[in-house]
Order: C-alpha cells, then sequence, then structure tokens
C-alpha cells in the first residue's frame, strides 16, 4: 500500500453538512472486518451525523488527500483522560499512514487541555495497529450494544515539550 504524504493529507475539523459522508466511513471501516453489512447499517444508523450533532462534536476531524474525506475522529476530552471516540479509515486507505495520522491529531487535541492519557474501546481486528501506536492494554469494556467485551486500551500523553 503506497503511503500518503504530507502534501496531499490534510487533518481538518469536520463540517456540519458532511454527516453521510462520515457515516458512509464508519460504515465501510466496519464492514471491513467481515461484520455482517446490514448489522453494520443498522448500528451506524443509531449515530448522530445530523448537522446539529456534528456541531456538537466539538472534537472531531476529518482526513482529507487531495480535498477527499476518507478518514475521521471524533475525541471526547474529560479532564486527565481524553476519549477516543471514534477513529475510522476507508478500508482502501488501510495502510497508507492516515489512520497513524489520525490518532496522534486525537492524542494531541487530548493534550492540549492537559489530558494525561487517552484511553478507548478497540476494535479486536485493529489491536496491533492500536498496538504499534503505544496502545496497552487497561481493562475490558461493559457489553457493547452488541453483546461483546472488547478491550479498553490507552497510551500516556506527556505534555509537550516547552522550548
Amino acid at each position: 500500500m503506497k503511503r500518503i504524504t504530507e502534501a496531499s493529507l490534510r487533518v481538518r475539523t469536520a463540517e456540519a453538512q458532511e454527516g453521510e459522508r462520515l457515516r458512509e466511513i464508519a460504515i465501510a471501516s466496519k464492514s471491513y472486518w467481515g461484520y455482517d453489512l446490514d448489522r453494520v447499517r443498522e448500528w451506524a444508523a443509531i449515530g448522530d451525523f445530523s448537522p446539529e450533532g456534528l456541531r456538537g462534536r466539538k472534537e472531531a476531524y476529518v482526513a482529507d488527500v487531495d480535498g477527499r474525506a476518507v478518514g475521521w475522529i471524533a475525541v471526547i476530552p474529560n479532564g486527565d483522560v481524553c476519549w477516543l471516540d471514534d477513529l475510522w479509515v476507508e478500508p482502501a486507505q488501510i495502510g497508507t499512514g492516515i489512520g497513524s495520522r489520525l490518532f496522534r491529531h486525537a492524542a494531541e487535541r487530548g493534550r492540549q487541555p492537559g489530558a494525561r492519557r487517552m484511553e478507548w474501546e478497540a476494535e479486536p481486528n485493529a489491536l496491533g495497529f492500536y498496538e504499534r501506536m503505544g496502545g496497552r492494554y487497561l481493562r475490558d469494556s461493559e457489553p457493547s450494544a452488541w453483546g461483546r467485551v472488547i478491550p479498553v486500551m490507552g497510551v500516556d500523553l506527556p505534555p509537550t515539550e516547552v522550548r
């Protein structure tokens, strides 16, 4: 898979009107792991991707490659621990560096208001990616809407050095 260059990749704030594109990315990304597409669509229908819903997500960011949204994240700051709520990348873009760039952006967004750790519920099929990003197992999740218990992972966010 060809790595994406910094020149062609831009991470920006999600725009209120692009909710359906973000939903499409989440559906495609979740389906990539072999989940039943109808069930994934039902799951995605629960999310609020309306303009109001996206405006309410103050920390939602999109990865654009040459002007096209190909991935996105949502971060929930919460004191010492921020929560990586979403990280989705189009299947055709998996392995190109977009997920890594989005993960680092999420960590920086959590670090800025003072979080010392970022946590998330890890898709079991993506554990290798999260481990490469420095994530470590913290605990098991509560049963999900799908009845699954999955790993909660975390990464420390040391303060940024001032030069």
